[in-house]
């Protein structure tokens, strides 16, 4: 699982509390890049070419190394590649795709990707740890026993 191989190298495992904001960042990205559309072409590709460097990663790479399904390695595979692929293609039918466009748009990419783990490492680092359901409720007692004293 990318969680398990990656955590050590990173400082931090995520969790589905952080796949919230971390996707929360990617949705602006996809609408602000479907806004600028082909008028900035790296930068609108940038969110596919995104969505391979995660699927090839995080997905793929981890599900081949620990040789079970990582967890959204199916939908990368099956919707991520295609969509990302036409994408491109679309791009180079429009005329707007040259080689230039390709190579920034897979940094920008890669980039964003890296602006996903420096929100979960800064996230960790200043204090935002995950707070699970049953640590809130311990909390809650906590706090509530305090205040009887």
């Amino acid at each position: 699982m990318a969680a398990v191989t990656l955590a050590p190298r990173i400082g931090v495992t995520p969790t589905w509390t952080d796949f919230w904001p971390t996707n929360g960042f990617l949705i602006v990205f996809g609408v602000t890049a479907a806004a600028v559309g082909w008028r900035a072409p790296a930068f609108s590709l940038a969110l596919p070419a995104g969505v391979l460097v995660d699927t090839v990663f995080f997905h793929v790479l981890p599900t081949v190394t620990a040789r079970r399904p990582n967890p959204g390695v199916f939908t990368a595979v099956a919707l991520y590649i295609p969509i990302a692929a036409w994408t491109y293609v679309a791009a180079a039918e429009d005329d707007v795709l040259n080689a230039g466009t390709v190579i920034l748009s897979i940094c920008l990419g890669a980039l964003a990707m890296v602006a996903v783990i420096a929100i979960l490492v800064l996230g960790k680092r200043f204090g935002y740890t995950d707070v699970s359901p049953h640590h809130a409720g311990a909390r809650a007692a906590e706090g509530a026993s305090g205040a009887r004293k």
